[in-house]
């Protein structure tokens, strides 16, 4: 008997094959096969793949605007960026479980087409310009979202690294005070 899946499931499955393999791994037969049921299920939930996709690249170009920004509680400088480290310390294991959009499955995508790079060079611009009304200067801002890049980055390669993010993270709040 199959089981019941929701779109959430099919989600972090895809979310997990995009992490793990890229764009080519996220395929509706493959993600079937990892969760054990048939494809029918996909279906279900979904128009085809391109769907899909557009909805992995969209939650990722929208968690700025909807889980990280209200979660500053509009908090500016210090505490702001305090806040905002200790968030990203709690969600990068969810993204590296599927939980959440993963910046390295996504910067990987975009690594490969066009359209995608497009649109994640715009959806970085916009942390960017959050970062700068965090930080109170588009230098420290971009400074800032480099060394997430570099962490990004290094990750993928080495990823025991990850687990030293959160004395990272602390190390950036001292290196990167708001200005006053």
């Amino acid at each position: 008997m199959e089981r019941d899946l929701g779109k959430d499931d099919w989600l972090r499955a895809a979310r997990l094959a995009l992490l793990k393999g890229g764009v080519e791994a996220v395929r509706v037969e493959r993600l079937s096969r990892d969760l054990h049921v048939t494809k029918g299920s996909f279906y279900w939930h979904f128009k085809d793949r391109e769907e899909l996709l557009e909805l992995l690249l969209r939650e990722w170009e929208e968690e700025l605007r909807r889980e990280i920004i209200p979660q500053l509680g509009g908090r500016r400088g210090r505490e702001a960026l305090q806040r905002l480290t200790r968030l990203m310390i709690k969600r990068v294991p969810l993204g590296e479980r599927g939980d959440l959009p993963s910046d390295a499955a996504i910067f990987t995508w975009a690594a490969v087409s066009t359209e995608v790079a497009q649109r994640v060079n715009r959806a970085e611009q916009r942390r960017i310009e959050a970062l700068k009304q965090v930080l109170g200067s588009s230098h420290r801002a971009e400074l800032l979202y480099l060394v997430w890049l570099g962490f990004v980055a290094r990750g993928q390669r080495a990823p025991k690294s990850r687990k030293r993010f959160p004395a990272i993270a602390r190390m950036m709040i001292e290196l990167f005070p708001p200005k006053k």
